[in-house]
């Protein structure tokens, strides 16, 4: 066989490919489906396991968020970060996450307000955390924090998570 038939067969061959290869890519891109926009999650989406960070007060933990006893399209929180426990409530609105949290289950410690990240197809979260002050205790400085989902779950709206 001479080069230039094997060239014409090789690019034949090809052109006969592409068409199953693109339909083949056009299916698999299908099958993926976009996130939700932040704006869309609500309190469901976000019940889960996370990641908490507090850079400028040094502390990392967890949150588990699930769903308010007492308010159905609220959250309620379970914080472990450092040596303390605290929990909390809140809600999700247009993208905007609040929680108030409370060390002893009756008064306010903090402030938790931030939003969902674009893009993050609600595994996000970044905001200001705000400790009130006390009398007779020390003053905590406020932090920027962090949230990112723990684990791999449904995703709201289908997209994958990382």
């Amino acid at each position: 066989m001479t080069m230039r038939r094997f060239a014409l067969l090789f690019i034949a061959g090809s052109a006969l490919a592409a068409p199953a290869r693109a339909q083949n890519d056009s299916q698999g891109a299908a099958a993926v489906t976009p996130c939700l926009a932040a704006s869309s999650l609500r309190a469901p989406d976000l019940y889960g396991t996370w990641r908490v960070e507090l850079p400028q007060a040094g502390l990392a933990g967890t949150l588990v968020l699930s769903q308010h006893p007492e308010f159905r399209e609220s959250l309620r929180g379970h914080f472990s970060y450092g040596d303390i426990t605290s929990i909390a409530s809140g809600d999700v609105e247009e993208g905007e996450f609040n929680l108030d949290e409370s060390r002893d289950g009756k008064s306010l410690f903090a402030f938790w307000s931030g939003h969902i990240q674009p893009g993050s197809c609600g595994n996000e979260i970044r905001g200001r955390w705000e400790p009130l002050a006390k009398a007779g205790q020390p003053t905590l400085s406020a932090s920027d924090f962090m949230l990112r989902r723990k684990k791999a779950a449904a995703t709201p709206g289908g997209g994958s998570h990382w």
